[in-house]
Parts: C-alpha cells; structure tokens; sequence
C-alpha cells in the first residue's frame, strides 16, 4: 500500500496520484500542496484538519472521508464520489464542485467563499450552521437537504425547490434565489433581505414577519399567501401577483408596486408610505387604516377599495380609473389629482402601452 513518504515523492516530482487505492492511508493534519489525484480510491479518507491547496481529485472514490476541521483553498473536485463525506468546519475558499456526488455529507459549521457546485448530487446533504459567501449552486439537487441557520451572502442558487428542504432559521442577504419554488412553506423564520427572487413562486407559503427588505421580487407570484406584518420595504414588485392574500400590517414604506396585480387582497393598517402604484390593478382590495402618504397610485385602475380611515395625504392620483372607493374617514390633505397638463403630455405613450 502507498505510504505518505511516497506521495510526498509524487508531489516534489510533480507527478499525479493515478489509478491506485490509498486504502486506510491517514493525511490527517499534513500539509497536501498541487497534488493531482486521478482514478483514486480512498474510501474514509483521514484528512482531518489537514491544509490542502491547489489539490485536484478527478474520476475519485471518496466515499465517507473525513474532512472535518480541514483549510482549503483553490482545489478542485470533478466526478468524484464523496457521498457521506464529512466537512464540518471546514474552511473553503476557491473551491469547485462539478458532476460530484455529495449526497448524505455533513457540512456543519462550514465556511465555505468564492466556491460552485455545478451539476451535484446534493440530496440529503446537511448544511445546518454553515456559512456561505459568494457561492454558487447550479444544476444540482437539493431534495431534502437541511439548510438550518444557515448564512447565505451574495450566494446564487437559481431553479431551486425548496420544498422539502429544512429553512427554519435561514439567514439570505444580497442572494440570487430566481424562479425558486416555496409553495406551502412555513417561511416565518427566514430572512431573505436584497434577495433577487424574480419569478419566485409564495403559494400557500407562510411569509409572517418575514425580511424582504429591498428584495427584487419581479413577477413573484402570491397566491392564498400569508403576509401579516412582513417587511418588504424598499423592495422590487413589478408585475407582481397577489391573489386572496392576507397582508395585514403589511411594511411596505417606497416599495414598487408598478403593474403589479392584487385580486381580494387585505392591506388593512399597512404602512405604505412613499410607495409605488403606478398602473398596479386593484380588485377588492383592502387598505382600511393603511398610511399610504406621499404614495403614487398614477394609472392604477380596479375596485372595490377600501381605504377608509387611511393617510392619502400628499398621494398622487394622478389618472386612476378607480370604481367604488370607501374614503371615508380618510386623511387627503394635499391629495393630487390627475394634471390634464400631464395627461397630454403622456398621450402619445400611454397609446402604446395599451396597443
């Protein structure tokens, strides 16, 4: 069986590991630097808390190694089996994931930055506690996966259900998550701030109290989803969907609401200010107590409304084909109404938009 002092020789030659089974070869705590590792069995490979940089593993069997503890950098992992793998604590950086299957490994307490996963088999994979900076999922599975308090940073996982996914406790910030599926999720503990998640599907998923502060939902659609209290201040919902949804209490102070389309919506008490209607569609929708001051609502059409009781004062109205409205009780001071100055002046691209 090859022993450390020989690999230690493959090394100063410069010359691959290949085609050869390291057996029960233990490289815990050593120091593995440029190696390249070709057509290698090393099952329960003992690499603990070894420091590994510039490694490259190709066509390899590592099924179960301990990598617990471990420092890597700039290495490199293409079709090799590392099912029931253990990383936890690992520190990462630079390293690259491609056609590897990783189902069933531990990643707890991770660090991992600037690495991808491309094309994985992530089934089962445990990643409670970890964190991840600049990171890449792509094309790879994630069926029952456990990302329990899990730190997410500028990281890009796009096309991901999540469903039957663990989340509780998930901590997303400035993450690209697009045409994600969270259908009938228990959301309530997740924070997904500065997250782009355009065309993102919420149905039946429960967001109450939830972090979307400046979040890029863009055609998201929200059907029969709860919304009570959530923060979405700041954030990007053009065109987006609501339909038979409960937001009350809503925080939606200078979120873009344009185009967007809510049909028997709840926004009692929402606190809206400075936010963005312009051409959204309202039908049966609710903002009773709601502080809609300074809003825009040019453009905006539908009914019934009901903005009893709510702060209008210095919002624009500028156009709205609005049937049915209950004002009453409202505060209008300084509302504006449509400008027929303006309305000329927009003839000509309002006839487009509707062509």
């Amino acid at each position: 069986m090859m022993q450390w002092s020989d690999i230690l020789h493959l090394q100063q030659l410069g010359r691959p590991v290949h085609n050869v089974d390291l057996g029960s070869l233990d490289a815990s705590a050593k120091r593995i630097e440029n190696l390249v590792f070709s057509g290698v069995t090393w099952r329960g490979a003992a690499l603990r808390h070894s420091n590994m940089s510039g490694a490259t593993f190709v066509d390899c069997d590592l099924r179960g190694a301990d990598l617990r503890g471990m420092t890597m950098q700039a290495c490199s992992f293409t079709r090799c089996n590392l099912s029931q793998s253990r990383w936890a604590g690992v520190n990462a950086s630079q390293v690259a994931l491609t056609g590897c299957d990783l189902s069933h490994s531990d990643w707890q307490g991770s660090a991992l930055a600037l690495s991808a996963f491309n094309q994985c088999d992530l089934k089962a994979i445990t990643l409670a506690t970890s964190n991840w900076q600049r990171t890449v999922v792509a094309q790879s599975q994630l069926a029952g996966a456990n990302l329990t308090h899990v730190v997410l940073d500028q990281c890009v996982l796009t096309d991901v259900d999540f469903r039957g996914i663990t989340l509780d406790g998930l901590r997303a910030s400035a993450s690209v998550l697009r045409k994600a599926c969270f259908d009938g999720m228990d959301l309530r503990t997740v924070k997904l701030s500065r997250c782009m998640l355009e065309e993102t599907s919420f149905v039946e998923a429960n967001l109450e109290g939830v972090d979307l502060r400046q979040a890029n939902c863009r055609q998201a659609t929200l059907l029969r989803t709860h919304l009570h209290g959530a923060d979405v201040s700041g954030a990007l919902m053009l065109q987006t969907v609501f339909e038979d949804v409960d937001a009350t209490a809503l925080v939606c102070e200078g979120t873009i609401l344009q185009s967007a389309t809510l049909r028997r919506v709840c926004l009692d008490r929402a606190r809206a200010t400075g936010s963005v209607w312009d051409h959204a569609q309202l039908t049966d929708v609710r903002l009773a107590g709601a502080d809609l001051s300074y809003a825009r609502f040019d453009h905006a059409s539908g009914g019934p409304i009901d903005l009893s009781r709510a702060n209008l004062a210095h919002s624009s109205w500028h156009n709205t084909q609005f049937s049915d409205l209950d004002m009453r009780g409202a505060k209008r001071t300084r509302m504006r109404g449509t400008s027929p100055a303006r309305l000329t002046a927009e003839a000509r691209s309002l006839s487009l938009e509707t062509r």
